[in-house]
């Protein structure tokens, strides 16, 4: 895969970003910003901070916005052949419709039933309030009237293992390695749901699959986001014609550096070919946002800031100056109705400019489906305790220490049941959402909304707080 300029000429990552954020503003004051930064990588983060503040500046200015900053992008990435990505899928959604066999692996073991207690989440500062109603008549009933297709679904925090425990059906998109496959497998043999295996034919050396043991099964199993690409458009087109459920497109891939903006292409352009080919009833794009982002949000949440800070007890004022955290105080601003909003930004340079781009996509296809009444459910999770983050010493250090200045890390389990539960009440109660309204109003942050401190601030105190955490093992 390779990313282009206006000319073809291959460009960087860097260059990339640069040219789609200028596109998506198109404002003279922000492309000359983004033109006389010198150090991308390090000083990228103000740029991404003005693009969100004016995807909220009017009621028009999401769609535009998304618009503009998704045509360059999708003109951008082309193939190693040198064809356009979004081009390559269309073609392999009409025409690469057997390369991939598939075996269902039906469960036979007892409904597990969810246990979430979401005013616990609201009382304690971690999720918007919305989630509260949302939740407040939780059922499964309806869980199979849908196909849950998950991208990168053997992911820690993919909802693909929770879908299947709570009686779903799931076709899952996982590289080929033999373990996950296997353990997925297994999964799916002691739930009460249904996994859908894709296997390359190519692979198969002409074996029926359907007559594979669960070690067969697991060693040939398998597609590759970025390599199988077409194989995989293909599968999902069959899917769409032989499926009479509504299909919901999950992607939850995450790659380090440039390699996310590689598998964030693909998961793109299979939502756009999907969305263009499906009706509106057929299909829903879901995604699991992160809060550590730049989001515009009603300056209640400011004032609600404020008041916390000031009942912070004597104590705590000591603690705070010990650690020299200081008041949380983000940019307040008025759109063109005269609306009082804010700019929330608990991002993070250790993230990178590449991780930025490739989920600010994923919200300018959202803010685009939102605008064609589609459904969409874009759901703004919280950082969680994944083998990833506790892997490195140093986050396991802040996390050990953020709940003490209200960044709360929850448990992965946890975590994944709320977002796959909150999937839920938005495929059972469609709404017609605005801008703001898809990631808002559901939106589980742990805290980094809500925060009374600086966020750079709180990760530092958090970090020093939890400095025992390096000498823990994972």
């Amino acid at each position: 895969m390779k990313f282009i300029d206006a000319d073809g000429n291959a460009i960087g990552s860097t260059a990339l970003g640069r040219q789609v954020l200028t596109a998506a503003a198109n404002r003279p004051e922000l492309t000359a910003e983004i033109s006389a930064i010198k150090n991308w990588r390090k000083d990228y983060l103000p740029v991404f901070r003005n693009v969100a503040k004016l995807e909220l500046m009017s009621s028009q200015s999401a769609l535009d916005i998304a618009t503009r900053g998704l045509a360059e992008f999708e003109r951008s990435v082309i193939t190693d052949d040198g064809r356009v990505l979004v081009d390559a899928v269309r073609d392999a959604w009409r025409n690469s419709k057997d390369a991939v066999a598939m075996v269902m692996v039906k469960g036979s073991g007892k409904l597990v039933e969810p246990k979430i207690d979401a005013d616990k989440f609201v009382s304690q500062h971690l999720a918007e309030p919305g989630i509260a109603t949302a939740l407040k008549d939780f059922n499964l009933d309806s869980i199979n009237q849908n196909l849950l297709i998950a991208l990168a679904g053997g992911a820690e925090y993919s909802p693909a293992r929770t879908w299947l425990e709570w009686g779903g059906t799931v076709a899952i998109v996982a590289r080929a390695k033999e373990d996950l496959w296997l353990e997925l497998i297994i999964l799916a043999r002691r739930s009460s749901g249904t996994l859908y295996v894709p296997v390359l034919k190519s692979r198969t050396n002409g074996v029926d699959v359907q007559h594979l043991d669960d070690l067969q099964l697991a060693k040939v199993a398998g597609l590759d986001l970025v390599k199988d690409y077409e194989a995989i458009a293909g599968w999902l087109s069959m899917l769409a014609r032989t499926e009479n459920r509504k299909l919901v497109l999950g992607s939850y891939a995450y790659a380090p550096g440039t390699k996310h903006i590689e598998v964030q292409a693909v998961q793109h352009s299979l939502a756009r070919v999907m969305t263009e080919a499906l009706p509106k009833s057929r299909v829903v794009l879901t995604w699991l946002a992160t809060p550590t982002d730049s989001y515009a949000v009603p300056a209640e949440i400011v004032q609600d800031m404020d008041n916390r800070f000031a009942k912070r007890s004597f104590g705590t004022k000591i603690r705070d100056a010990m650690y020299m955290v200081k008041k949380h105080q983000p940019e307040l601003f008025k759109d063109q109705s005269g609306r009082a909003l804010a700019v929330i930004d608990s991002t993070s340079s250790l993230q990178g400019p590449s991780y930025a781009l490739a989920k600010r996509v994923q919200r300018w296809l959202a803010y685009q489906q939102v605008f064609a009444d589609r459904n969409v459910a874009y759901l703004v999770s919280p950082p969680a305790k994944t083998h990833s983050v506790l892997g490195v010493r140093i986050l396991r250090a802040t996390y050990a220490g953020s709940p003490k200045f209200g960044l709360i890390p929850f448990e992965v389990k946890e975590a994944v049941d709320l977002s796959a539960a909150l999937l839920i009440c938005v495929l059972n109660e469609p709404k017609r959402l605005s801008p703001m309204a898809s990631y808002l109003d559901l939106a589980v942050h742990g805290g980094l909304w809500r925060l009374i401190y600086r966020p750079n601030d709180a990760w530092r105190a958090s970090t020093v707080r939890g400095l025992a955490g390096l000498f823990r093992k994972p």
